[in-house]
């Protein structure tokens, strides 16, 4: 009786990746010359053998690959996680997380992608520097890739279940790095820098500052959402962070932020579905400045020298991008200027570190934790548990500490 050739296991250089070759079918397995590879290159011989040197009924040439099985995810998901009528970020995650496995393991089944390899893409991805954060997102959205392949009675329940049993990175137990907290802006630090924001942009991050918002709610802010019938005007945004998970948010402005922004509301009290910050609104204000301060004449034929039909027009909002953007030239422009008054007064300049408006609402989580109480700060903050205010939006009060060591230490 002749000797069963064993197919070999074989580098494909192109990829970089391990081949078998069985019954003139490529099976893929993952990186060269890995411990996953060489884990699944034996579970296919084992199969095979056993098979009388055939492909086994579940490795037939009709089952999904995992590279046509994320094809079909992402064709749902793109429709399934949709804000506004354009995709959100949950959809750009799961299509990047699918990207590391089809690389790899695109051409092997569905079925064959287990706990090993689950983890040699962890390790990939700590390899390539990402942070745990990121990579426990990406493990998160792979597994319920899974799920949903489940649900749809394209893999069998057993490949998820194991999957499940791969544990997320803790700190302190990995060499993947972890993000630095989010601290608040300094006052002194935020009091520098307005001088130099555009008028509308400066207003945005005092009543950003003062109500504890996130950056998209104040640039979403229209008339139409903003109850003035009591003392405290009660912000209701058409859209926030966590409608898809139906609640509703309300963010309450003091009297403070109320001076600040009535202008706005008095000036388009007639559109209340205008955005009130709007970068229109910010070049129309920089050419009446321009056109006051001109020292000669206009003549009638230079009055007005806008295009009809310019090829870019100004948003009638302010992008996460552009706000962020704004305050960067501002940063830029004051250690400019101090860089100049250091050289004349023959000092070393002392320059504003960069920071964004997304930290202005750890400002306010600080300061009213300090002045009030925990329980105020996520109310006030509207979140739904305290444990997230407690651990992303309340930076350490030592100088609080000190105070009561004082009064009863």
């Amino acid at each position: 009786m002749p000797k069963k050739r064993i197919p070999g296991y074989r580098h494909h250089k192109p990829s970089g990746r391990a081949v078998v070759t069985l019954d003139g079918k490529d099976f893929y397995l993952g990186q060269y010359n890995s411990k996953a590879s060489w884990e699944l290159y034996q579970q296919h011989i084992a199969d095979y053998l056993a098979n009388d040197c055939k492909l086994p009924p579940t490795r037939s040439q009709n089952e999904l690959a995992i590279e046509a099985a994320s094809i079909r995810f992402l064709d749902w998901a793109e429709g399934y996680y949709v804000k506004h009528g354009k995709p959100t970020k949950t959809f750009s995650n799961y299509r990047e997380s699918l990207s590391h496995i089809v690389r790899w393991y695109g051409q092997s089944p569905v079925s064959e992608f287990g706990p090993l390899a689950l983890q040699f893409v962890r390790n990939k991805l700590i390899e390539a520097g990402h942070v745990r954060k990121t990579i426990n997102d990406r493990i998160c959205c792979i597994v319920n890739f899974y799920r949903w392949l489940i649900s749809n009675e394209l893999c069998p329940v057993e490949t998820y279940q194991a999957l499940k049993a791969v544990p997320n990175l803790r700190q302190g137990r990995t060499t993947a790095p972890d993000n630095p907290p989010v601290p608040p802006v300094p006052v002194a630090v935020i009091e520098a820098t307005l001088p130099y924001l555009p008028p509308i942009v400066r207003d945005m991050v005092q009543i950003q500052r003062l109500a504890g918002m996130r950056p998209q709610d104040i640039r979403n802010m229209r008339g139409c959402d903003v109850d003035r019938s009591g003392d405290v005007w009660v912000y209701r945004p058409f859209t926030h962070k966590t409608e898809h998970h139906g609640k509703i948010l309300t963010k309450a402005i003091g009297p403070r932020a109320q001076a600040i922004l009535a202008p706005y509301l008095l000036r388009k009290a007639d559109t209340p579905e205008a955005f009130l910050f709007s970068p229109a609104d910010m070049v129309r204000l920089h050419h009446a400045e321009l056109r006051e301060k001109r020292k000669t004449k206009v003549q009638p034929s230079q009055r007005s020298r806008k295009k009809a039909a310019p090829q870019s027009l100004p948003k009638e909002y302010y992008t996460n991008d552009a706000y962020n953007q704004a305050v960067e030239r501002a940063i830029k422009a004051y250690n400019k200027a101090e860089k100049k008054l250091a050289e004349k007064d023959n000092r070393e300049p002392v320059e504003l570190p960069k920071w964004t408006p997304n930290q202005l609402r750890h400002n306010a989580g600080t300061d009213t934790a300090a002045n009030f109480s925990l329980e105020a700060a996520k109310e006030f903050l509207g979140h739904s548990s305290i444990k997230t205010t407690e651990k992303y939006y309340v930076a350490p009060l030592p100088e609080l500490a000190a105070k009561v060591a004082r009064e009863i230490g």
